[in-house]
């Protein structure tokens, strides 16, 4: 994947057999057979050469992606203990190579998440960062400013950025970019095209669309429109 991938998610890296390489912030390479990669670490920093790997993410918006950082506890990755990866893998294992549905695969995400952190142990959000996601979660990008989000929690642009970025570890700015290129993935699910997804998630213009794209993907949207995705986004996309 390209350096430049910015997705905003917390995900979990699980090997089925042979260990994965991988290379941490410090350009040091070590091997690993699971591990929890937080927001700030790119998914280019993992090699499985001899490796089959399963990888979960946990978005930004979700409940899981908030105990996950808890779990982290400051850190920008960490190596499942022995315990943990002797679950996971027998949990993946259990559930591969048969066809699951929503529920099921809600049932699996949740199982293997929630053997590595505890539910709702991460603190609460400050309530005026809980409103502002909110506000991106429901509105196009093209309707909201940082000026008007700032406004609405009655605090300066520059103290809400601070603010934002202290609570959820990314700037305002990408969180805008990111959920605005999620929400796009049930439209197109539904039958929409490019340019109508577009203009319902609120980009100025297809190719401003086809970058937020290319930054969480490392791709273009077709990307996203060829492959089939179980996606929980943790707000209403419909």
């Amino acid at each position: 994947m390209s350096s430049s991938i910015r997705r905003l998610s917390i995900a979990v890296v699980i090997a089925a057999n042979e260990p994965f390489l991988f290379r941490d912030d410090k350009n040091r390479e070590e091997s690993f057979q699971g591990i929890i990669l937080g927001p700030t670490v790119n998914d280019a920093s993992i090699r499985a050469i001899d490796s089959h790997i399963t990888t979960f993410d946990a978005f930004i918006t979700t409940p899981t992606y908030r105990d996950l950082l808890h779990a982290l506890d400051g850190r920008s990755s960490r190596p499942l203990t022995v315990a943990e990866l002797r679950s996971t893998q027998q949990i993946c294992r259990e559930n591969f190579n048969k066809t699951l549905n929503q529920a099921e695969i809600s049932r699996l995400f949740d199982s293997v998440m929630y053997t590595l952190c505890d539910k709702n142990s991460a603190r609460a959000l400050d309530p005026r960062i809980s409103k502002v996601c909110a506000l991106v979660e429901k509105h196009p990008a093209n309707e909201i400013t940082i000026k008007s989000l700032a406004d609405h929690v009655h605090l300066s642009d520059s103290r809400l950025r601070a603010l934002f970025k202290q609570e959820m570890q990314c700037t305002l700015s990408l969180y805008i970019r990111n959920v605005s290129a999620w929400k796009t993935v049930p439209m197109l699910a539904r039958g929409m095209n490019f340019t109508e997804a577009a203009q319902e998630a609120g980009f100025h213009d297809l190719s401003h669309y086809h970058r937020a794209v290319s930054e969480i993907t490392g791709g273009p949207p077709s990307n996203i429109k060829d492959k089939k995705f179980s996606v929980s986004f943790g707000f209403d996309s419909n």
